[in-house]
Formats: C-alpha cells, structure tokens, sequence
C-alpha cells in the first residue's frame, strides 16, 4: 500500500474492468481513521461496498458507518456519534486498459465533478466518495441531549450541571407588543 492511501478503500479493478457489464465484486470496508473535515473524523469506519461494471465504467455503491467526535451545538460538550451514509458513485478509468492510451472520462453534456476517476493503475479509491457522503450525514446541530438547556448567556455557566441564577427572559423584539398587550391585560385583571 503506498502512503496517503487508505486500508481496504482502495480496489485494483484491471480485472472487473475486462469482465462484461453487469458483472460485479462485493467488498468488505475497514479503515481506522478517516478524516472529514477540519477537526473532524470518522473512526472505526466499517461498511460494504458493491462494484458493479457500467458501460462507462464501475458504479460504486455500498453502506458506511463510523464513529464521530462532535461538540454540543448549545452547551459545548464533546458527544460522540454514530453516522452512516449511503454511496453510489460512477468511477471512470483514466487509461484504456488494453492500449494504456489515456481517455476522456466525460461525456458530452457532462462535468468532470459527476464522476470519480479510476487511476491510471486501474486502482478505484472509495477515500474520498466515502468522505464526502459522511461528512453530508453529519447532524448540522448535534445536541448532547433532546434537552440540552445550553450555556448562559451572561456567565457562560453550563445549565445542565448548574442554575447560575441568571434568568433571562428571551423576547423576540418583533412580539414585544404583543408583550405589552399582555403585561395591560395582566394589570386589568389586578384591580
């Protein structure tokens, strides 16, 4: 395996890419760290990958999971998570396999970014597909809990551990007439 490549996402498909279409191979997924972004990353990561030969070249599709280290969206605590994507991508072999002469893997009407590329090695890399179906999957605002109460606004206190006794009464300044309707209807019913 050579460096900067990934344990058991990377398939030589010399052999899927002679075979007629429709033929096809089923592999098993691992790989101990794969990172997602910044400071994010999947460990752990297992799944199954299905590698179907398409007219144009292979269609990649299979099932990932990994392990996420994430921070609460409202107190700040790191929470750990379980994400799983779905893939299914076309890749495009670069170099004819039996001329080795190099090929134009986009058709007409099409981009270069509708496809992943197969090496010139005929090695089809799933790193990067996989990449980005998980880091899709990923909760925009993860929460420690349904509940989660937060920081204080004022302190910075975390209100699940401790009530600082700041308590702030949020009002969206667009009800705040409604507010003052309310506080004279209150009143009204004091005397």
């Amino acid at each position: 395996m050579r460096q900067g490549q990934h344990f058991e996402l990377v398939f030589n498909v010399a052999g899927l890419l002679k075979e007629p279409v429709g033929a096809t191979r089923e592999y098993e997924l691992h790989d101990p760290r794969l990172e997602l972004d910044g400071d994010v990353a999947a460990s752990e990561l297992e799944g199954r990958a299905r590698l179907l030969r398409i007219g144009s070249g292979i269609l990649a599709t299979g099932d990932v999971s990994g392990e996420v280290n994430l921070e609460c969206a409202r107190c700040l605590v790191p929470i750990h998570r379980r994400v799983e994507a779905h893939i299914e991508e076309e890749y495009r072999p670069t170099v004819d396999l039996r001329t080795g002469a190099p090929m134009d893997g986009a058709l007409e009407g099409e981009e270069e970014e509708d496809f992943f590329r197969i090496s010139s090695d005929h090695l089809l890399n799933l790193t990067e597909a996989i990449r980005q179906n998980l880091l899709v999957s990923l909760p925009m605002n993860p929460l420690c809990k349904p509940d989660c109460a937060g920081l204080c606004p004022v302190c910075g206190a975390d209100l699940n551990v401790e009530n600082c006794g700041h308590t702030l009464v949020r009002q969206d300044p667009r009800l705040s007439a409604l507010a003052s309707l309310l506080d004279s209807m209150e009143e009204e019913g004091e005397r």
